[in-house]
Order: structure tokens, then C-alpha cells, then sequence
């Protein structure tokens, strides 16, 4: 009697265990397929569409018949298809590009410059490409090309610069002791540079090479210095408060694969000629 006693006892008491023990074990294995979850929604399927934000760069962002191109359009395309990232494209003057990014309501811009201004809320790649800061003056002012030893020299110009750009730290400290007049975009202060408004302007080569292949009539109309005041690395930047900044190793990874097979370069020459 006490052994039919005690099976009952064990029985009793493995029927009132079972539920909890399955319970257990079923919000145990939630726990540990979590993460893999949580991944999966961020960089598939679930996730949404990458946010990239440009600004009027050209050649790196410009429009042509109602739809965007340039050097950092195409290069988005190839290295987010071989991501199999989805990815939309919007413009914005550049503050409101950059404040977009730092609020996290958007996740990458595809070309800018590093300052420790933008290392606090922006990850950086390593660099895509190298422009030198080169300065331009009007072909038919006195003196035309500006020529310099030391940027200490420029300070007896009047010089316009873009809101929000930066110059290099060194140029950038000058400039508040400079006559300065200030623009929304490089063509902007090109012009301004013809009509003499301004003396000078600190342009990326590329960009106003740029801005000169969409408006073929500055061409004749612009010189430049040969000495650089500066030389640019350009790199894709990913907000850190985006979904997408632990992919960052994936697309360093891709990106030097474009660079080593030539089809940055390639993308790069078909805008500059």
C-alpha cells in the first residue's frame, strides 16, 4: 500500500509539475532566439527602407530630368544591391541634411568630410576618394589667379564660403577674422565671384569642376590656384542612431571591394572629364 501510495504521490505531483516545466523551457527558448530575430528585422525583410540623404554637390549629387544622378547615386547603387539593401534617395541643403542625421530620422549620406563635430553623432568609413580645396577667382579680375604662400595671405580678399561646409581647421579658424559673405551653395558664390561681389571662393576641384560641366559658360570665366589649401578625404557616413550602423563592417568590407575593382574609379571618371 505505501509503495501504490507513493506512485501516486509521484504521479500527482509530475502532472501539477508539466505545465510549468513547459512553460520553462518554452520562454527559454524565446530568450535565446531573440537576437537572431531582432537581426533579422533590422537587416531584412522587416526592416525599412535605408534613408539616404545628399545635398545640391555636384557631381556628387545633382539632378538632371527630374531624377537624381552623380558619383555618389551610382555608387549608392552598386554597393547597397550587393548589400541587398533597399535604400531611397532625398535632397537637402546640406544643415538640414546633417540635422536629419543626428536626430536619427535618417541613416547615411554617401559622400562627406570627417570633423569632430560630425564624429559625435556620425559614423565614419575609411575614405572613398581624395579633393583638393582650390581657390577660385574671376578670369577678368585684376590679377586673375590668386596666388599664395600661406593662407595668411588670403585674409586681404573678400571671400565667400557655403553655409554649413567646412574648410579644413585651419581655414575654418581663419575664416572668423576674414571678410566673409556667406551662400546656400558653391554656385551660388561662383556667381557671386563673376558679378564681384566676393573676391575668392574655396571650392572642392570637384565640385565646381562639377558645377562647370552642368553650366558650360562659367568655364572660360573661373581661374584657380594651383596650390591646394587643402585635401579632403570624402567618406559614407551612417548616423549613429540608425538601425543600419552595425552593418558598418559590411559595407567597408564592400566598398574595398568596389575601390580594388575599379568601379569607384570608373564611376568617378564618368562624371569628370
Amino acid at each position: 500500500m505505501a509503495s501504490i501510495y507513493a506512485d501516486n504521490i509521484r504521479r500527482n505531483f509530475m502532472f501539477a509539475f508539466r505545465p510549468w516545466l513547459i512553460t520553462t523551457v518554452l520562454c527559454f527558448a524565446c530568450i535565446l532566439f531573440l537576437p537572431v530575430a531582432f537581426v533579422s528585422t533590422a537587416w531584412g525583410q522587416g526592416a525599412e527602407d535605408l534613408k539616404i540623404v545628399g545635398f545640391d554637390y555636384p557631381p556628387f549629387y545633382q539632378e538632371r530630368g527630374g531624377a537624381m544622378e552623380g558619383i555618389a547615386v551610382e555608387l549608392a547603387q552598386e554597393l547597397f544591391s550587393r548589400l541587398k539593401v533597399e535604400f531611397t534617395f532625398s535632397v537637402f541643403p546640406l544643415k538640414r541634411a546633417l540635422s536629419l542625421l543626428e536626430n536619427g530620422q535618417a541613416d547615411c549620406t554617401m559622400i562627406l568630410i570627417r570633423t569632430s563635430q560630425r564624429l559625435k553623432y556620425l559614423h565614419f568609413t575609411e575614405p572613398i576618394m581624395r579633393a583638393r580645396g582650390l581657390i577660385w577667382s574671376a578670369a577678368d579680375r585684376k590679377g586673375s589667379v590668386v596666388n599664395y604662400e600661406t593662407l595668411e595671405d588670403l585674409k586681404q580678399y573678400k571671400i565667400g564660403v557655403t553655409l554649413g561646409y567646412s574648410y579644413g581647421p585651419e581655414f575654418d579658424r581663419m575664416l572668423k577674422t576674414m571678410n566673409v559673405d556667406i551662400a546656400n551653395s558653391d554656385y551660388s558664390n561662383l556667381l557671386k565671384v563673376l558679378e564681384h561681389r566676393i573676391d575668392i571662393f574655396p571650392g572642392n576641384e570637384f565640385v565646381v569642376e562639377g558645377i562647370m560641366e552642368k553650366y558650360p559658360e562659367l568655364r572660360a570665366k573661373l581661374v584657380r590656384s594651383d596650390k591646394a589649401f587643402f585635401e579632403w578625404d570624402l567618406r559614407i557616413a551612417i548616423s549613429r542612431k540608425s538601425q543600419y550602423s552595425s552593418m558598418l563592417p559590411e559595407i567597408e568590407g564592400v566598398l574595398s571591394d568596389l575601390k580594388r575593382d575599379g568601379v569607384v574609379s570608373k564611376i568617378v571618371g564618368s562624371y569628370l572629364h
